[in-house]
C-alpha cells in the first residue's frame, strides 16, 4: 500500500503564504519553528491521592481560619480542595499538589503555581487576593444597574 505524500511547495508559494492542494482539498502550508525557539514545559507531575490529602488538608484548616469554605474531593483522578466563599459557592477555585523546583507545590486549577506546600499562609492568602475580587463582584448590588 502507497502511501501519499504531502505536496511540496516552492519557495515562492512558501513566501506568499498560499495554500496547497492535496487531493482536490486546500491544505495549510508547513511553517518550520525557528531554531531559537523555546522548548513547552512538561506537564506537571501530580501527587498519589495520600500526599496530596495530607497538604490539602493542612491547606484547608489555614483557610477556615481566614472565613473561606473548603471541600475535599477524592472521588476525582486526583485530589482537589474546593476553595469557595459560604456565600457565593459557585464562585471558586480548586488546588492540586504537583512536583516542580524540586519540591512539592500548590496549584491552581488555571495552571498557577500558587507557592511551595511549605508556605501554608502564602498559599491562602494568595487564594484570598485570586478570590476575593469574583466574590465581591457577586455581592455588588448595583451589578445589575450599571449595565
Amino acid at each position: 500500500m502507497a502511501r501519499e505524500r504531502a505536496p511540496q511547495l516552492s519557495p515562492e508559494e512558501a513566501v506568499m503564504g498560499s495554500t496547497a492542494s492535496w487531493g482536490g482539498e486546500e491544505v495549510a502550508r508547513l511553517v518550520p519553528l525557528p531554531p531559537n525557539a523555546p522548548t513547552a514545559l512538561p506537564p506537571p507531575t501530580y501527587s498519589g491521592p495520600w500526599r496530596a490529602r495530607w497538604h490539602l488538608t493542612r491547606l484547608a484548616l489555614v483557610l477556615r481560619c481566614d472565613g473561606w469554605t473548603t471541600q475535599l474531593r477524592t472521588e476525582t483522578p486526583r485530589t482537589l480542595l474546593r476553595v469557595y466563599s459560604e456565600g457565593a459557592p459557585t464562585i471558586g477555585e480548586s488546588i492540586s499538589v504537583a512536583w516542580g523546583n524540586g519540591t512539592w507545590w500548590y496549584l491552581s486549577s488555571t495552571g498557577l503555581w500558587l507557592t511551595p506546600c511549605k508556605r501554608l499562609c502564602l498559599a491562602a492568602d494568595k487564594l484570598s487576593i485570586l478570590l476575593q475580587p469574583w466574590v465581591a463582584a457577586a455581592f455588588d448590588h448595583l451589578r445589575d444597574e450599571q449595565l
